[in-house]
């Protein structure tokens, strides 16, 4: 069965803009769609995570535009982002879908399911928060100019390393296995984000962050009717996510 390391890049024109995305895994079922954490692309998912779930269901995973091998500019907020995967998922006919947002992309996602009602059957919000309200806390300021800041393999990995997993021994020493794993694939592979499409992600954050801003999240979130699942992890504080799952 075709993998993480194994899926062919395909193709799709949607919204005036041609995206790259990977389906795969069984062929039956509602595919569970994957958006990806600032700066990455398809190729940096963990296989660890998308083999095991490969076998059991439809995978699919996409760049947006301008990220990896999609054409086009990256958007300047994540209405524009959920409206670009809206796009493609009714351009390959699919009628219902399971979402995993990771971090930046959990934000794009929480949007997918709040404005196009009906598509999306589960929703899992990873290491995200909701756009700006009370009680929310912002991320450490260090770990995103390191993220954003990153040029080289080197830098990216240290960066990745040092935000994606605690600064124990033990926890980096995991974290060196994870990084090994998303660069097994190398054939067919994109780069991170480069430095203009990084400030356009950029902007769409600092949109999501600004009262008075729309789209927005905060005061929607009791409009979802479906089953949510909230993660928290170590970059987003826990407390927005706790603001999530309330």
């Amino acid at each position: 069965m075709t993998n993480q390391q194994t899926a062919k890049t395909q193709s799709i024109e949607a919204n005036g803009t041609k995206f790259a995305y990977r389906l795969f895994g069984l062929t039956n079922g509602t595919p569970l769609v994957f958006l990806q954490h600032f700066r990455g692309t398809m190729d940096h998912w963990d296989p660890a995570l998308i083999n095991p779930l490969a076998k059991t269901r439809p995978i699919f995973l996409i760049d947006n535009s301008g990220v990896g091998k999609s054409s086009g500019q990256v958007p300047d907020t994540f209405g524009e982002w959920a409206a670009n995967i809206v796009a493609v998922v009714k351009a390959l006919s699919i009628n219902e879908i399971d979402l995993l947002g990771f971090s930046m992309g959990g934000m794009v996602a929480q949007l997918v399911a709040l404005d196009y009602p009906g598509l999306v059957r589960r929703l899992i919000l990873a290491g995200t928060g909701p756009s700006v309200g009370e009680g929310l806390e912002q991320a450490p300021e260090w770990a995103f100019k390191t993220l954003a800041t990153a040029s080289s393999e080197e830098e990216n990995e240290s960066g990745f390393l040092k935000t994606f997993y605690s600064l124990t021994d033990e926890k980096q020493t995991l974290g060196k296995t994870w990084w090994e794993r998303i660069n097994e694939k190398t054939e067919d592979r994109s780069d991170y984000v480069g430095p203009e499409g990084t400030q356009h992600q950029i902007n769409s954050i600092m949109h999501w962050m600004t009262p008075g801003n729309s789209p927005h999240s905060y005061d929607r979130l009791g409009d979802l009717r479906i089953p949510v699942f909230v993660a928290a992890d170590i970059l987003v504080p826990t407390e927005n996510s706790i603001m999530l799952w309330k």
